[in-house]
């Protein structure tokens, strides 16, 4: 299975999944192409496997942090994100969901990146500019000035 048409990988937390799914959503209604593994996960295959099949292959990645914190295996996504970051100079982009107010002192590399943050609900446009943004390297605000 061949990833890198996708142009972002969609790291959150499995209790976090309802909003993730809005903003993949939103994000698909602006020509982006998520990576979702509820969407790319056939039925009967090791999710670590098609996990670990994409991450080389993604644009960008998106790190979504809601009010439960990261999951466990968002965790380890996270670090290969970042060794992603520093050698094939990908993007990745820290997500703060609603109710949350900064990234945790303990996640260390996140908290050296710019963030998007939603503020009171999931579709914020100025967030979601940003995240677009961060994934395209084009600013969607400056584009309408």
């Amino acid at each position: 299975m061949t990833t890198n048409n996708f142009d972002v990988f969609l790291a959150h937390n499995s209790l976090d999944k309802p909003q993730v799914e809005i903003i993949s959503d939103q994000l698909k209604q602006r020509g982006l192409k998520p990576w979702l593994d509820k969407e790319q996960i056939p039925p009967g295959r090791w999710f670590q496997d098609v996990i670990q099949q994409a991450i080389p292959n993604v644009k960008s990645a998106a790190i979504f942090i809601g009010l439960k914190g990261l999951g466990k295996w968002q965790a380890a996504e996270l670090r290969s994100f970042i060794t992603r970051c520093v050698e094939a100079d990908i993007p990745v982009i820290p997500v703060l969901l609603p109710g949350v107010d900064n990234i945790s002192a303990h996640l260390l590399f996140l908290k050296e990146l710019n963030w998007v943050r939603f503020y009171e609900n999931i579709d914020e446009v100025d967030a979601i500019d940003n995240l677009v943004w961060g994934i395209t390297g084009q600013n969607p605000q400056k584009e309408i000035n």
